[in-house]
């Protein structure tokens, strides 16, 4: 069965619609000050559901699934941005890192390590589990050896953020609106990163079968449900990443989905 512009709930697409676009422009700013670009430019725009209203056939677009694309394939660590410069200091196996110019890494998330001086014993380089978090430091858990500090370089999280445009051009900041962010871990585990296996796709009412436990749980509240985006004719997708420089190996946005 397919939508018509008098049934606007489709139960499937007219048309099907995939785009991959590649992303390396920066905000302007880091997310911890603003999501909002700091200029038109520093957005780039990656689906659109006929923002310039030319084409009459369409109501609307559904969205099904976003992924993430590293451009390259590594080995260990992926690096969007060169690696940051930090010091570090350890109390036994407990190793608190300072990047330079803050720190976007949250608990849970992998960060490699290399480290390059000390006054004492050095930490073995890798990839660490960040297990604290502020907005200046994340500790990790280091093999047991005496307290030291020293330098280091840290390969953080890239972050990106969805921005809804509603004209067919942006002349202004104020025109982008935030949906979601995003953070990917800078390791080769997520050269491949999809929105909803990561649950950052938003729910929508969708037709569902009804069948087994609720999301996560048998005692969860929320019924199950598909996780998606839909736009109205008129409408855009803008990502931008966080920071003032772009990035330096890009990732591919890739979208797919179809119009009604």
């Amino acid at each position: 069965m397919s939508s018509s512009s008098s049934n606007k709930q489709p139960l499937m697409v007219d048309r099907p619609a995939n785009t991959s676009t590649l992303l390396t422009v920066a905000s302007g700013q880091s997310f911890s000050t603003s999501l909002i670009p700091t200029s038109v430019g520093n957005a780039t725009r990656v689906f659109d559901a006929d923002a310039a209203l030319t084409d009459t056939s369409i109501s609307g677009a559904y969205i099904d699934e976003i992924w993430f694309q590293y451009s390259r394939k590594e080995t260990q660590i992926i690096s969007p941005k060169t690696a940051t410069t930090s010091t570090w200091a350890n109390t036994g196996t407990v190793c608190v890192i300072t990047p330079t110019g803050g720190n976007n890494a949250r608990v849970g998330q992998e960060v490699f390590v290399d480290f390059t001086t000390t006054g004492g014993s050095l930490p073995a380089d890798g990839v660490y589990a960040v297990t604290a978090a502020t907005a200046t430091t994340f500790t990790i858990t280091i093999a047991a050896q005496g307290n030291t500090n020293g330098n280091c370089t840290a390969q953080l999280p890239t972050d990106f953020c969805f921005y809804l445009v509603q004209a067919s051009s942006v002349t202004n900041i104020n025109q982008f609106f935030p949906l979601f962010t995003l953070s990917i871990d800078s390791v080769v585990s997520k050269e491949y990163f999809s929105l909803t296996e990561q649950g950052i796709l938003p729910y929508i009412n969708h037709p569902v079968a009804q069948s087994g436990a609720n999301i996560n749980s048998a005692n969860s509240l929320t019924i199950p449900k598909h996780r998606g985006l839909m736009l109205r004719r008129g409408q855009a997708l803008f990502v931008a990443t966080s920071g003032a420089t772009a990035l330096t190996n890009a990732f591919y946005c890739n979208i797919q989905g179809g119009f009604y």
